[in-house]
């Protein structure tokens, strides 16, 4: 009797084990797919028809992240990736004409909502250059072919939510096919290759000032002290600014080495007033502030970063 107990006792816990594990994965899976979802209703037209929803690995992906170029046989990017991960990709087709701007601007406010998202390349109209090569060559849509006049493209990066999981990158096209139609195809990339540039352009840096908060690339410290050589692209780019956009801009200093919120604020007020100097150096008058550890990291890095945000709101 006592032995058939403990055996059942086993088979039980053992069946408990299985049906918890069973309950993680699928607790698990539909999350991504929520993620995935909650960026394609921003995106996806009210009304509109879906062309596209399928997922895939991929392997060696291309990933532009610069104009396009013709050589002789094909078109090229000046910059290009390639990623390998896990691909879901999305396209819809509206029956109606739709601002561009304004259909990209609800996942603009989502990514300026504390995501640390980073905008890698964009543009727009006869900037991109050959709607065909969006649409065939990167989407693999022909449906997605529009005028060259207008368009967008925008390509984001999104940090790993902790340190063993993946990065995701969203890709978004957007293109009027004609007189009374509007396309827009969006690839969400899962990757853990190594993504970001080791040191950020100018092209980098504006493209990120593009979105309305987040975190500026291009602040580079040596010594805990704000190196203004390694930092000249965000400087030249900020000393740029128009002055009406320069009063707009706030920047924020953000230190997290200690333990002690006090030593966390001298750090950030250091390094603001280091930078405020460096940039009016450079012909800039910038409001700089530091606020300590008062907004959580963008990733896993503790090391001094340099936060933005337009105000009022753009």
């Amino acid at each position: 009797m006592t032995e058939n107990l403990q055996q059942n006792n086993w088979v039980g816990d053992g069946m408990c084990r299985f049906v918890l594990a069973m309950l993680m994965v699928l607790c698990v899976v539909p999350l991504h797919a929520a993620e995935e979802n909650r960026f394609g209703q921003l995106l996806a037209p009210v009304g509109a028809r879906v062309l596209t929803d399928r997922t895939s690995s991929i392997d060696h992906f291309r990933l532009v992240l610069s104009a396009q170029k013709r050589t002789v046989t094909k078109t090229v990017a000046d910059r290009e990736l390639r990623v390998s991960g896990s691909l879901r990709r999305m396209a819809w087709e509206s029956s109606e004409k739709r601002d561009l701007d304004e259909l990209l601007q609800p996942l603009r406010n989502e990514l300026a909502r504390g995501m640390s998202a980073r905008v890698l390349y964009q543009c727009q109209d006869l900037d991109c250059g050959s709607s065909h090569f969006w649409a065939n060559e990167i989407f693999s849509n022909g449906r997605l072919v529009g005028r060259d006049n207008q368009q967008r493209y925008m390509a984001v990066y999104l940090p790993p939510a902790s340190a063993d999981a993946p990065s995701t990158l969203l890709l978004v096209y957007a293109t009027q096919r004609g007189p009374r139609q509007t396309v827009v195809g969006l690839d969400v990339i899962e990757t853990t290759d190594e993504v970001l540039p080791g040191v950020a352009s100018r092209e980098d840096i504006n493209n990120m000032l593009s979105l309305s908060s987040g975190w500026l690339p291009g602040f580079e410290l040596a010594d805990n002290q704000l190196d203004p050589v390694a930092s000249e692209p965000l400087l030249e780019v900020l000393s740029s600014l128009s002055e009406g956009v320069q009063q707009r801009l706030f920047l924020v200093v953000h230190c997290y080495q200690s333990n002690e919120m006090s030593v966390n604020q001298a750090c950030s007020d250091r390094l603001a007033e280091q930078l405020r100097v460096a940039a009016f150096d450079h012909g800039a008058e910038l409001n700089v502030s530091g606020q300590a550890a008062l907004v959580l990291p963008a990733g896993d890095s503790l090391v001094p970063a340099l936060r933005f945000v337009f105000w009022p709101g753009r």
